[in-house]
């Protein structure tokens, strides 16, 4: 197994959430999920970079790709393995403050690995805060989950006024996983 992912999960496996790195069944899906062609594209929670390279694999930018990692060990291997990517050691409780000075800059794509459904309720709300004030309002929101249920609740997807959509179901993942796509329909922007 990965030994930078399980040095983080021995570290702090509550924040990592899994007990293997991503497959590359899923990561191709979450990549296919987010068509990243020309796109500006912030991945939270990269860990060891398995859905990084299947993005690139894409067609993602090497220039327009920023990968924002809680984990200090796990942020220094991806500098190391992705040198001409944008890596950010930071939480994403405070997206906005970490990409200073860039805070106004707009995503049109956030992949992210966060365990959703393991997070506190509050530190979610500030998460999906954070995460929709960085997507363009024509922006999506790719999130998979091990869960039969939807990573985002309807009830926080109304607040945060985005539909939710079943991707891809990944049965050759262990576990298998589910990926959703997030987007605000009709260009509808809760920020206003």
């Amino acid at each position: 197994m990965n030994q930078p992912f399980v040095l983080a999960l021995l570290r702090n496996p509550r924040q990592i959430g899994a007990v293997v790195p991503s497959g590359q069944s899923l990561a191709r899906a979450m990549a296919s999920a987010a068509a990243p062609t020309g796109k500006r594209i912030l991945e939270i929670g990269p860990g060891t970079g398995v859905i990084t390279n299947a993005l690139l694999a894409e067609g993602a930018s090497r220039e327009q790709l920023c990968l924002l990692e809680r984990d200090d060990k796990l942020a220094a291997y991806l500098t190391a393995k992705f040198p001409d990517v944008r890596v950010i050691n930071g939480d994403a409780r405070s997206i906005a403050d970490v990409l200073k000075p860039q805070a106004s800059a707009c995503f049109d794509i956030v992949i992210s690995s966060l365990p959703l459904l393991n997070v506190k309720e509050v530190d979610k709300i500030r998460i999906l805060e954070q995460i929709f004030s960085t997507l363009d309002q024509r922006g999506i929101l790719v999130q998979y989950t091990y869960s039969a249920k939807a990573p985002i609740s309807p009830f926080l997807a109304n607040r945060f006024g985005v539909r939710g959509e079943r991707t891809a179901m990944v049965f050759r993942n262990l576990p298998p996983a589910t990926v959703w796509k997030y987007s605000y329909p009709n260009g509808y922007d809760f920020r206003n």
